[in-house]
């Protein structure tokens, strides 16, 4: 499933950049004199808080990540960027004891548990602006892309009485998937080169499975997770150097 995942995650960078290429060279100047446009790149830092459905071997759950993502990006027009991000998390509790108690013949009841998570995400978004204000300063954007999951946990728990060990479980999963991602997006100007952005977008796994299992795992039968960041972005450009006319 990785491979295949990394596959659809491939072609759809190769999509973005095919639509792209013939636009920016068909918008080179003729006249070899002439000075190539700077292409304008841009760099990201937001927070995220994201959720995702995810089909583990013997489960299915969520897992999402709440922590700081990287974008970078690059604009083909002035309403159009293609922007990519990666965000990587590990969370682990470990609860010793979880319970504690007394047992009617006198005995000494307690438990512990142990849980480990790790996941990261792997955005591939393209961004229009659809509503833009005439200075402009706020942008209204159309976000669309896939996204690019993987999660892997660890749970174990130990049941003791008076302190000896009497049963213990463990579960493991592991899972690397594909989401379709759609949201809207806002970005506030602060001047030449910074951005404020916001984006909350919505995801749904490439996986079917019956409304009743989207339901218990996600609040909706259609199996949708939301993810939000906030975050600032530094806008640069690449600048070329013109071409030297040698003359006909």
């Amino acid at each position: 499933m990785r491979v295949n995942a990394i596959k659809n995650l491939a072609f759809a960078l190769a999509i973005a950049c095919s639509v792209y290429a013939p636009v920016y060279s068909q918008a080179q100047p003729q006249n070899a004199s002439q000075a190539v446009p700077a292409l304008p790149f841009f760099v990201g830092l937001h927070t995220l808080r994201s959720g995702y459905e995810v089909f583990f071997p013997a489960t299915v759950g969520e897992a999402g990540v709440d922590k700081w993502q990287l974008t970078a990006g690059f604009n083909p027009s002035v309403r159009l960027a293609v922007q990519a991000g990666i965000c990587w998390e590990q969370k682990s509790t470990n609860q010793d004891p979880v319970y504690q108690g007394t047992s009617l013949s006198g005995q000494y009841l307690d438990g512990s548990r142990y849980n480990e998570r790790r996941t990261y995400s792997v955005p591939v978004l393209v961004r229009y602006a659809v509503v833009r204000s005439p200075r402009p300063r706020l942008q209204m954007d159309a976000v669309l892309g896939l996204t690019l999951l993987g999660s892997k946990y660890r749970l174990a728990e130990v049941r003791r009485i008076d302190h000896q060990v009497v049963s213990s479980f463990e579960d493991y999963g592991q899972a690397t998937q594909l989401y379709a991602t759609a949201g809207i997006g806002l970005r506030y100007s602060f001047g030449q080169h910074f951005e404020g952005v916001l984006d909350w977008t919505y995801s749904k796994n490439f996986r079917s499975a019956p409304d009743y299992v989207h339901l218990n795992v996600t609040g909706n039968k259609y199996g949708l997770t939301r993810a939000v960041s906030l975050g600032l972005r530094y806008r640069f450009a690449i600048k070329k150097k013109a071409a030297v006319d040698s003359g006909p």
